[in-house]
């Protein structure tokens, strides 16, 4: 299993705050988080700071020697919510952290098993071996996807709407959390976990392309490079996985 990772402020903020932790601790045990802060620069990037490195630490303390499933899945929201009553007890705290909160994407690959969660618009996505085709595995958290699944608009309507943005989920944004911990069987592939200053910026054809078309080791470069390219109006991660 190889990882490639890279994160850039982008061409409009004038700081970073997204976030991201990928670790390898032995042949049978990765852990990859990506994170983007809301609430600004007193806010977002401290949000942010925090949830990769409480997941982390309480990865590492109680997940990393975990065989059984249940108590993986357990252990994973255990940190999330964990995570998710400290930045909320900060954001309590002062007027200056009015908002903040954050977005997780995470992966955990535990004896050849993929275990992730999500929480607000961070994405993972699937490729497969061949690069021929990719599949957003997270679903967003947002108004419009509420929309789009109802049937109250169509996607042709989610690009342009006014309120694309608007999340309805965000660590430390609520006193409580929600999230489930679901599994991929691939032995296969590329797994790719991206906050949307990507998916904004590269429709799913052109980041596909970009892995097909490039060297593995220089994929994130070009990501962030492409992003910039058209625009550059976010912050963006991305942690690349070859399976």
């Amino acid at each position: 299993m190889e990882f490639i990772t890279k994160t850039d402020v982008g061409l409009k903020r004038n700081n970073n705050e997204d976030s991201f932790f990928a670790k390898k601790y032995n042949d049978n045990v990765s852990l990859f988080i990506v994170a983007d802060g809301l609430g600004g620069y007193e806010g977002g990037e401290i949000a942010s700071k925090i949830l990769t490195i409480k997941m982390s630490r309480y990865f590492e303390e109680h997940t990393l020697d975990l065989k059984n499933d249940k108590l993986i899945v357990k252990s994973l929201i255990d940190g999330l919510n964990e995570s998710n009553r400290q930045i909320y007890k900060m954001e309590k705290s002062s007027q200056k952290y009015s908002g903040m909160g954050t977005t997780i994407v995470l992966v955990a690959i535990i004896h050849g098993k993929i275990y992730y969660l999500s929480v607000g618009d961070s994405r993972l996505y699937f490729i497969d071996s061949n690069k021929t085709s990719i599949t957003q595995v997270t679903e967003d958290d947002t108004y419009v996807n509420t929309l789009l699944k109802t049937n109250v608009i169509n996607e042709e309507e989610v690009e342009n709407h006014p309120q694309k943005h608007v999340l309805t989920n965000a660590v430390g944004v609520f006193k409580d959390v929600k999230s489930q911990v679901n599994t991929l069987n691939e032995k296969e592939g590329y797994l790719l976990l991206c906050t949307d200053g990507l998916t904004n910026m590269l429709d799913n054809d052109r980041i596909l392309s970009i892995l097909k078309n490039n060297k593995f080791e220089n994929v994130a470069d070009e990501y962030i490079k492409e992003a910039n390219n058209n625009g550059g109006v976010d912050n963006t991660t991305v942690v690349v996985v070859k399976l």
